[in-house]
Formats: structure tokens, C-alpha cells, sequence
């Protein structure tokens, strides 16, 4: 019996916890100083102790919890009485402790006569669970709230997790999309990238991002798309991908808008002298000879300006800008270098070739004649046969052949003069 009752004390000192014997019968209670411990008390501070001990610190809604599961107890209905609930600690907060108890002796009418049972201090477990429920609510409002999509994949890329940000962005319910591949939403051109993306991250088992591809969303439209994802490991092994994805559509658009104008005359919407240094390697290749380089002026627009004002002078450059593009067939190469300059590009086109479109432009000048703010172009070409290390050496050819046609063509605006 000694060694029994050694036993259980180490046993009850390993757990911490405080132990209560009650005789049902009586009402007596009998506690160990750790019961008395969890709330701050020492069992003298607690005299008299009784069962009616425990009402005095319970709180009132766990109280009546206990008679509940008491009477199952008393009617043989449970073995065990267990259950958490709060006590009043001497410093006045609510201390939590996991009450446990069982019938071990019973009258002879079958009555309960004696409960034994024990208190373990669960605070620090319970406010452990009650943050990490605030924290998953908060998390699950932000999920819930978020426009971007907070997503897991699985190591194969089938979506096992949705935020509802994916339905707001693409139309998709998140059920009807859990199980799927995330193949079957990705653009046929950036299948590549996202692979390569997934591959990076099993490589460097780091997160990645990736910007610029585009999934198809439910009406049909293909979303611009930048993520952050990271791998999921479990036992040290990568089973998936974790990430949230952005709707960039509206960036890109802007920054296309942006790039556009930095590259395209704004009156004309022909491209720029920026353009032409940037791409001048592009237009410069091999398989492009010969290319017929035209430089065009419009004659005189400083006189336009000067006497009738530049919303003039940008009409008259309009009008310029018109011709050429109904009079070329070729337009990927159109640029206005600035003030009354045009310069064109037309890969495998020979001289004569490069004549009748020079004819074809006059003729065109002509059958849109105004007696108003007359129209003028002085046109000079050069045909470049072979490369060379700078385009612009041949511009300036073609710039000399331009000013000497200028010098031919008669002044018809000073004459309207």
C-alpha cells in the first residue's frame, strides 16, 4: 500500500496537479496545497474547507456545467467527470484548470460516497488556443477579405487551397476548382515560365516570385498575374507550394500605355527617334537586305506655324502622317524623327520598287490637294545592300538625296502667301 500511495504522489507531482476528496455524503472536502496553489491560496488561507469551497471560486457558468456532469456521474451514466473551467485567482483574474474526477466508492443503496479527482492548470494552454483562434479568424477575415488569391498547391500543381479571392478574380468557385490542375487555367505561352518557376523553388527549396503570367478567367479574359510562393515541407520533404497571386492586368496595361508613348510619336503614332536607337540592331539584319531607307520632310511647316499657328502645323502633319501610311505597304518601320522629319524602313525593297512608291506618294499628295495650307514633301531614298556597323550612317544618306529634292520642289505655301 505504501508503495501504491508513493506511486500516485510522484505521479500527481509529475502532473502538478491539485487533488480534491470529497465524501459526497457529508459535504467534507479534503485538498492538497497544489489545488490551492492554482489560485493563489495556501490551504490555511482556504480554511474551513468544504465542498462548498469550490462554488466559492468557480465561475458561475462552469459551476452549473459541473452539477450537470456531476449528475451523469451520480447516475452512472459517465465513468469519468471531466471538463474545463475557470476559477477566480486571488489576484482577481480567471485562472483555467481541466477538472477531472470519479466515483470510488459508493453506500450500499448505491449512492455515491466518495469522488476523488484532480485539478490541472490548462491557463497558459487555453490562452495558447484562444490566440491561436483570434489569429485564425484574423487570418481567415483576411483571406475572406483580400483581392488577391491565397492559394496552395500540391507537389503534382493540383489546387488543394483556395481563398475566395480566386472566385472574385476569375469567376471560378473555389469548389469546382480544388482538385484541378493549375494547367488547365494557365495561358498555353507562360506553361513554360510558371514550370520553370515551380522547379526554381524545389531547387532552392527558397520562396520565388514570378510576374507576368496570365491565367484564363471564367468569361474568357486572360489575368495578369504576379506571385510569391514558397515550398511546403513536410518531414523535410517538399509536398507542395504555398503562394498568394495579384491581379497586375491594370499594371501591365499602364505600363504598356507607358512604354508605348515613350516609343511612338504622340500626334502621328508613329514610332520614335527612341524607337530607332533602341531597335536599331533589329532593323539592321541581314535578312532585311535590300532595305530602302526614305527620309521625308514636309516643306515649309515653319511657315505654317509661324504665320497660321502649330495646331496648324500639327493638321498639316497629320495629314503627312495619313498619306504616307495609305501610300506605304509596309509600316513597321514609320517613324516621325521630330518637327517636320519622317524617316521609313522597307526591308527587300529595291530601287525601283522604292520608286513607285515615291510616285504613288505624289500622286496621292496631289488627289488630296488643298488650296488651303497646301501639302509638300520633299522625298530622298537610299537603298542599303549589305550591313554595316552603324544604320545611321546610311540616314544620313538618305537625308542628302531628301534635301536635294527639297531644293527642286516649288514653294507652294509661300506662294499662297
Amino acid at each position: 500500500m505504501d508503495k501504491n500511495n508513493s506511486l500516485e504522489n510522484t505521479i500527481i507531482d509529475a502532473l502538478h496537479a491539485g487533488t480534491w476528496d470529497w465524501n459526497v455524503q457529508n459535504g467534507s472536502l479534503k485538498i492538497n496545497a497544489r489545488w490551492a496553489e492554482i489560485i493563489g491560496y495556501t490551504l490555511e488561507d482556504l480554511e474551513p474547507i468544504s465542498i462548498l469551497t469550490w462554488p466559492k471560486f468557480a465561475h458561475p457558468e462552469d459551476f452549473k456545467k459541473s452539477n450537470i456532469e456531476l449528475k451523469k456521474l451520480f447516475s452512472r451514466e459517465i465513468d469519468v467527470y471531466s471538463f474545463e473551467a475557470r476559477m477566480r485567482h486571488k489576484d482577481g483574474h480567471w485562472v483555467w484548470i481541466l477538472d477531472t474526477g470519479s466515483v470510488v466508492e459508493w453506500t450500499d443503496s448505491g449512492k455515491p460516497l466518495r469522488v476523488i479527482g484532480a485539478h490541472i492548470d490548462v491557463t497558459q494552454q487555453r490562452q495558447n488556443q484562444i490566440k491561436l483562434q483570434e489569429n485564425e479568424k484574423m487570418l481567415r477575415q483576411i483571406m475572406d477579405n483580400s483581392d488577391d488569391v491565397i492559394y496552395r498547391l500540391s507537389f503534382e500543381g493540383s489546387f488543394t487551397f483556395l481563398s475566395n479571392g480566386w472566385q472574385t478574380m476569375f469567376g471560378y468557385t473555389v469548389e469546382e476548382t480544388i482538385g484541378e490542375s493549375f494547367e488547365k487555367y494557365i495561358h498555353p505561352d507562360d506553361f513554360d515560365l510558371v514550370k520553370n518557376f515551380l522547379k526554381l523553388i524545389i531547387q532552392t527549396r527558397k520562396s520565388q516570385q514570378l510576374r507576368g503570367y496570365r491565367f484564363r478567367s471564367a468569361s474568357g479574359d486572360w489575368i495578369f498575374l504576379e506571385t510569391n510562393a514558397s515550398p511546403i515541407l513536410e518531414n523535410d520533404v517538399i509536398v507542395g507550394f504555398a503562394g498568394v497571386a495579384r491581379n497586375i492586368s491594370e499594371l501591365i496595361k499602364k505600363q504598356r500605355e507607358i512604354e508605348y508613348l515613350s516609343y511612338h510619336d504622340q500626334l502621328t503614332r508613329f514610332k520614335n527617334r527612341h524607337f530607332l536607337v533602341e531597335f536599331e540592331t533589329e532593323i539592321n539584319k541581314p535578312e532585311n537586305f535590300p532595305l530602302t531607307i526614305i527620309s521625308i520632310d514636309i516643306n515649309d511647316l515653319k511657315v505654317i506655324n509661324d504665320n497660321y499657328g502649330h495646331h496648324r502645323g500639327d493638321q498639316l502633319i497629320q495629314r503627312a502622317a495619313t498619306i504616307l501610311q495609305n501610300c506605304i505597304p509596309y509600316q513597321e518601320y514609320m517613324f516621325r524623327m521630330g518637327g517636320d522629319e519622317f524617316l521609313v524602313f522597307l526591308p527587300q525593297t529595291t530601287l525601283e520598287e522604292a520608286k513607285k512608291i515615291k510616285e504613288i506618294i505624289e500622286l496621292e499628295i496631289a488627289a488630296k490637294h488643298t488650296t488651303e495650307f497646301p501639302l509638300s514633301l520633299a522625298i530622298g531614298f537610299h537603298i542599303k545592300e549589305t550591313p554595316s556597323l552603324d544604320l545611321f550612317d546610311d540616314v544620313t544618306k538618305a537625308d542628302q538625296h531628301m534635301y536635294k529634292n527639297k531644293e527642286k520642289v516649288k514653294k507652294k505655301i509661300l506662294n499662297f502667301i
